[in-house]
């Protein structure tokens, strides 16, 4: 039962990720923990209006301009060290992982990291903060994933 159970939720979360056509999916489990997230730092970080998300091929692609009132900017080997510029050299610098079956949850990490980059200073330094760890289980009733936890 129990193989069942983790064979239905990796084809899911393959047939979710390769399916991803939309900005706005609701539908996409990336969508959904980006969402999520977006929610934590309203909340725990007022102060914030624009998240900086390391390229993430397949993943961050299809994150939408703007989420929850937040600006959400993607870091690419090519406008990174133009946007840190803009920053002052400093900012935080977040990664989003690939999701990963956990028994029977998705776990989809993110690191927030202490971003400075100075040309002189040998480019991008990235300094380990914390991060979340947002956590999905499959909905059977619905055939979708629910948010459960950060």
């Amino acid at each position: 039962m129990r193989t069942k159970i983790y064979s239905t939720l990796i084809l899911l979360l393959l047939f979710n990720t390769l399916s991803i056509a939309q900005n706005n999916n609701e539908d996409n489990i990336y969508f959904k923990a980006l969402k999520e997230y977006a929610r934590y730092v309203e909340r725990f970080e007022p102060e914030t209006d624009t998240v900086y998300f390391e390229v993430l091929k397949g993943v961050t692609s299809f994150f939408p301009k703007e989420i929850n009132n937040i600006k959400v900017i993607i870091l690419t080997a090519l406008n990174q060290q133009k946007i840190y510029e803009a920053n002052d050299g400093k900012l935080v610098h977040r990664k989003m992982s690939p999701a990963q079956v956990i028994e029977d949850k998705i776990d989809i990490s993110i690191i927030p990291f202490q971003g400075q980059y100075s040309v002189e200073g040998g480019g991008l330094r990235l300094g380990l903060s914390k991060w979340h760890s947002i956590i999905f289980v499959y909905d059977t009733d619905t055939k979708s994933f629910k948010y459960s936890e950060m």
